[in-house]
């Protein structure tokens, strides 16, 4: 098996356009969470969410969706950042791996919208649209003939994406990819999860004893994982190394967890085994946390399950409570809080975390970042049907 290391971030937010801007805000415990300015959503109880400010697109994208935008400009830092030059190299073991987002919704709401009006309606435009435009046009750009992968997990795409592509190149079958995803707001998600009564009209609370849902947001994160040998041979800078990956299905229900959290720890449990981790090297799990009353007490149980009595000196981030949940981005975006607080030894804030759930009885930085050393992390990302995926990283100490 081939080591596989990132070389690569970009990471669009509510709270910056890059990587280092959105890190900084997370460290002093900003939230990106606000009024809706973007989506209308008239009459909808809850008005809450976390938006991104987006510049324009580039003249050259054609029919570029609000997600496709977030997408480009969090490739064009992970490009910058990576140093990659593509003019070289053979693009046949190039790949892309994305988390599906609901990219193309908006446009089948404009569409349906024209013709319950009446008019005619751009049917074109939802064609143009669809879920797998994004890896596409990703791949293009990276001159990439490699697989491509789009990938419809709900809320653990991503991190499945990011999971998919270290196998690829640990199997010596590429020499890198480009792994992420992003996420839009759109009408018919929001909808869906307000029907649901998963959102809180107040701000989440992550692992807190009142949290009452989540908070929708939007953003992207990217990233570039690469072999170790061909990112030594041609100098790359390494932000860290990627040990394995987990995945599982609860089979328990269509949008609630396995009140024990048994899917999440197994998952949890085999992205230990594939990285060949013991439980006490893991310092901090990035956690899928979501602020809904069972998601948050069945992961605590799963990451109790999976690392038993090392989890009592673990430290939890939620950055949910920041960002909102970026459902079909929300693995990557785990994945790029993670990587920062490994390479800087500290774990970013859990937002108003004031009276912990007993059940969530794990320590899960409440309110203020803390410094602290750091091996190695879990990123969990767990979605409707039982989908769970947990990643396992590494610092790069130089190794």
């Amino acid at each position: 098996m081939m080591r596989v290391v990132i070389t690569g971030l970009g990471f669009v937010s509510s709270l910056g356009l890059d990587a280092e801007q959105t890190w900084k805000a997370t460290l002093l415990g900003r939230t990106g969470l606000g009024p809706l300015r973007h989506l209308a959503m008239p009459g909808e109880p809850v008005q809450l969410a976390a938006e991104v400010d987006l510049p324009a697109a580039p003249p050259e994208v054609r029919r570029p969706s609000r997600c496709l935008r977030l997408a480009l400009v969090s490739l064009d830092e992970t490009l910058a950042a990576a140093g990659l030059d593509l003019e070289h190299g053979d693009p046949r073991r190039r790949g892309v791996y994305q988390g599906a987002p609901s990219s193309g919704l908006p446009a089948a709401e404009a569409y349906a919208l024209d013709r319950l009006s009446g008019r005619r309606g751009q049917a074109a435009e939802a064609v143009w649209q669809t879920p797998n435009v994004i890896a596409d046009t990703l791949a293009e750009r990276l001159g990439a003939l490699g697989p491509r992968s789009t990938i419809m997990n709900a809320c653990s795409s991503s991190l499945m994406a990011l999971g998919q592509a270290w196998e690829a190149i640990a199997l010596g079958e590429l020499d890198f990819a480009l792994a992420g995803g992003s996420e839009a707001l759109c009408r018919t998600t929001y909808a869906g999860f307000s029907a649901l009564k998963a959102m809180d009209a107040k701000p989440c609370r992550p692992f807190s004893a009142d949290r009452a849902g989540m908070n929708l947001g939007e953003g992207s994160a990217q990233l570039l994982l690469e072999s170790l040998d061909h990112a030594r041979a041609r100098g790359a800078r390494i932000l860290g190394e990627v040990l394995g990956y987990g995945a599982s299905m609860d089979g328990h229900h269509a949008t609630a967890p396995h009140p024990e959290g048994a899917g999440a720890a197994r998952a949890m449990a085999l992205a230990l085994r594939t990285a060949r981790l013991l439980p006490d090297a893991v310092d901090l799990v990035s956690a899928h946390a979501t602020a809904t009353p069972a998601n948050d007490a069945a992961e605590c149980l799963a990451i109790r399950t999976a690392l038993g009595p090392a989890a009592s000196r673990v430290s939890l981030t939620a950055s949910k409570s920041q960002f909102g949940h970026t459902l079909a981005a929300a693995g990557a975006v785990g994945t790029a809080v993670a990587l920062m607080a490994l390479r800087d030894q500290v774990v970013p804030p859990t937002l108003r975390l004031e009276e912990p759930d007993p059940v969530c009885d794990l320590d899960c930085t409440p309110k203020v970042a803390r410094e602290r050393r750091l091996r190695s992390a879990l990123v969990n990302a767990f979605a409707f049907g039982g989908n769970n995926v947990s990643l396992a990283l590494k610092r790069w100490e130089g190794a």
